[in-house]
């Protein structure tokens, strides 16, 4: 099987012939060790699409992401400035939505116009025309409550979600809408079968099993819904220790749901089997960035025991993983994964 179909059939809940193994993002690994920065591509999508390529052959996971760590820059579309940082992904200097009035103001016709959105829209296209019918290409974004929060500041809603509830809805409703403007011709025009969504501020480290129903899940689920209805499956990450909540994420009906290390992968194995495909979990700090080529195997290997049997699982990272991450542990983590009968 090729790799896309591996995953995909995990995506399904199936059993694939092997585990599938992903490099969740990737992008701040990929633009170091291309020895460039995030704006070296501004402008020059065939390069990145290159970068990408040549990564993907690299690594050998199963999913590529085109357009990780480029996420600040659907709000830089809308009237965002960036902050480039030395080191890392590029931040948004500050929130734009100070008000009502902020919200209301806000166009989402401006994405198209853009040169860092076009710049990933071309360059996703080039890598899915390219390499698609290999690997799974999942161009990414982040998710409708992270992104409200990347307008807003997070500290203002986390703040709102107590003093001014019917505004974060709005605010993340908006979110949602951004990110179909973002994702439609990807799907629609390009024929991409996947989708990358991150919410990290949605994290149980952030905010409640109740604030989580009440404000990230609705907008999430709608989301997930009309990927769905365009043709695309979602791989959903959210960070932090989501074990309250997991019954509620599943939810959503991503496609999969990707399992920060906090969470026990095992038990989550036992309270989704049959629901949603589950992503999982190494450590990405300390085992993938700071242990040796053994240890990540054996890291992989038990991640596979926990979780594996009767399908529905990928292997992947507990989170996108630091561009310090030695080549050869991450050819290890793979590589566990393609040794399982």
């Amino acid at each position: 099987m090729r790799p896309r179909d591996v995953i995909l059939e995990a995506f399904e809940l199936g059993v694939p012939e092997r585990v599938p193994a992903v490099i969740y993002g990737g992008g701040m690994w990929t633009v170091k060790n291309a020895g460039k920065t995030f704006m070296d591509f501004m402008g020059k999508p065939e390069e990145y699409a290159e970068v990408v390529i040549r990564t993907s052959r690299l690594l050998n996971s199963d999913m590529v992401y085109p357009g990780s760590g480029y996420n600040n820059f659907l709000a830089a579309a809308i009237g965002g400035r960036i902050k480039v940082r030395r080191v890392g992904a590029p931040d948004l200097e500050a929130p734009i939505i100070n008000s009502p009035e902020d919200l209301e103001a806000l166009d989402l016709e401006k994405v198209q116009e853009s040169e860092a959105i076009r710049t990933i829209w071309r360059a996703s296209e080039i890598v899915y025309e390219r390499i698609g019918d290999e690997y799974l290409v999942g161009t990414t974004a982040w998710g409708p409550f992270t992104k409200a929060a990347n307008l807003r500041g997070v500290e203002q809603l986390m703040r709102d979600t107590y003093r001014n509830k019917e505004f974060v809805k709005q605010v993340v409703d908006f979110a949602k809408e951004l990110i179909l403007t973002f994702y439609e011709p990807l799907i629609k025009d390009v024929g991409m079968e996947a989708v990358s969504i991150a919410d990290p501020t949605a994290s149980g480290d952030l905010i409640s099993k109740r604030q989580f129903v009440e404000f990230a899940l609705p907008a999430l689920k709608e989301l997930v819904k009309e990927i769905d209805r365009m043709g695309a499956r979602t791989f959903l990450h959210i960070c932090g220790n989501t074990s309250d909540k997991l019954h509620e994420i599943a939810e959503s009906k991503a496609g999969c749901f990707s399992l920060d290390h906090k969470v026990d992968l095992a038990m989550a194995k036992r309270e989704l089997q049959g629901r949603i495909c589950i992503a999982g979990n190494v450590n990405p700090v300390a085992v993938l960035a700071e242990g040796t080529p053994e240890e990540v195997r054996k890291a992989a290997q038990e991640c596979i025991a926990s979780a594996a049997e009767g399908g529905g699982y990928v292997l992947c990272p507990g989170c996108d993983i630091p561009p310090t991450v030695p080549l050869e542990n991450i050819r290890a983590f793979v590589g566990a994964a393609k040794e399982v009968e």
